[in-house]
């Protein structure tokens, strides 16, 4: 019986939290919102689905500056998006660790 190999630092952060984190470079995030649109036919005919991805101006900036923040549900990657992400410069999947280590804390207002 062959043994299954151990999951990569990624794969087990998706497997544990069920999402895929990233940060990316706002241009190419824009690029990819549109390649999503596009595969999933956004803005939908009946108008109830605009776009698949919040716009970049909605992500929070990652507190070392190396770009915009974004988690995603698992369920929602198709094997187009798959194909879309793979050697994309100015994108990086992270682990939740390594996600939560660069994302901002909410501020506390008196």
């Amino acid at each position: 019986m062959d043994e299954l190999e151990p999951l990569t630092e990624i794969e087990q952060s998706r497997a544990d939290t069920g999402f895929r984190y990233y940060v990316v470079q706002p241009d190419v995030y824009t690029a990819l919102v549109a390649g999503v649109d596009q595969s999933r036919g956004y803005p939908n005919k009946q108008g109830t689905t605009v776009t698949g991805l919040p716009p970049v101006g909605q992500l929070a900036e990652s507190t070392d500056n190396s770009g915009k923040l974004i988690a995603i549900d698992c369920w929602r990657f198709t094997a187009n998006d798959d194909a879309m992400l793979e050697g994309t410069e100015g994108v990086q999947e992270l682990t939740q660790l390594e996600f939560l280590a660069i994302k901002p804390q909410p501020t506390e207002e008196l």
